[in-house]
């Protein structure tokens, strides 16, 4: 993908901003600049470019400013869009027949809330004379809106991706994944917390807990250039006490539900854009004996701000 002296923007887009890394190798040290934007309240809502006109003026003033005409571009789709499946598949299967299989299965008995997805899959274990995969699907009509915007903008889009999966790629990326691992990546937004399982290397289960905090109780600060929250104290302990308790939920799920009571949870990742993470943090370090890895320990290992952990695992990929 990368070719020498190629230059290549990595974007991350959430409902309230827009994070970019440029590279010129796939690698941590290949780092060229980063930064964020911040979009207008209602521009994007939950994944969906809900202001066509007012995105695409925010994409031209940034590749504008940053001279990224022609560049080519990988993104992470946002994760409230996306939709996850297990699926079995016929074992005899090469991936490109799974891939029309999976396509007639679409049609007939995978149910999405959606229809005409795009759609990505991962092989997660094998049951019998059947594959166990992973199905990522996303619905086209979305997707086409940020490919559309994006190259009327003057980029050249190759690559989409996850925002778990980037994390993930750099959690492993700086050698933190270890045999046997079942890692819980908490991603903690203004907006939501994304819960993703990881097993052997692969996802194997996540949820997206939306986030009962007004979000235009959120102000960008220019002259801090910082996010400040102007609602009550109370609220944001309410918001984070609710989450937790999906958390914990989630954990249970997983152990005994998707691990037959077998396996549980023994490692987590916190990382995210959410000005109170520190509070996340303190609560599940009193009230879990596992080893947590958090966004400032990526920093440190990284030296690169912490909120930039999503958008630099996109930058690493191969």
């Amino acid at each position: 993908m990368f070719q020498k002296n190629k230059k290549q923007v990595n974007l991350i887009i959430k409902d309230q901003a827009i994070r970019y890394m440029v590279t010129n190798q796939p690698t941590i040290t290949g780092i060229v600049d980063y930064g964020e934007i911040q979009l207008d309240t209602g521009i994007i809502m939950d994944g969906k470019v809900s202001d066509p006109e007012g995105f695409a003026a925010a994409l031209h003033m940034l590749v504008s400013n940053k001279k990224w005409k022609s560049k080519p571009m990988s993104f992470c789709v946002p994760d409230a869009s996306v939709t996850i499946r297990e699926h079995l598949v016929p074992k005899q299967l090469k991936k490109t027949e799974m891939k029309s299989y999976i396509n007639m299965e679409l049609e007939e008995s995978i149910r999405l809330p959606f229809s005409d997805p795009v759609f990505d899959f991962v092989v997660i274990g094998e049951e019998q004379e059947q594959v166990k995969i992973l199905l990522f699907a996303y619905p086209k009509e979305r997707i086409n809106e940020y490919l559309h915007a994006f190259k009327h903008a003057g980029l050249l889009p190759v690559v989409a991706d996850l925002s778990s999966l980037s994390l993930y790629r750099l959690y492993n990326e700086l050698g933190y994944a270890e045999e046997g691992d079942h890692l819980l990546l908490a991603q903690w937004g203004r907006d939501s917390a994304v819960l993703s399982a990881f097993n052997e290397n692969k996802p194997v289960f996540t949820r997206q807990i939306k986030s009962v905090l007004p979000q235009d109780s959120w102000q960008f600060s220019e002259e801090a250039e910082e996010i400040t929250w102007q609602g009550s104290q109370i609220e944001i302990s309410e918001s984070i006490d609710e989450q937790l308790t999906m958390l914990e939920r989630f954990l249970d799920f997983y152990q005994y539900s998707v691990m037959d009571g077998e396996k549980q949870i023994n490692k987590l990742l916190l990382c995210g854009d959410f000005p109170f993470l520190s509070k996340v943090e303190s609560y599940l370090k009193e009230n879990y004996r596992m080893p947590i890895v958090t966004v400032d320990e990526l920093e440190e290992k990284t030296q690169v701000p912490g909120k930039f952990a999503d958008v630099l695992g996109l930058s690493i990929k191969k």
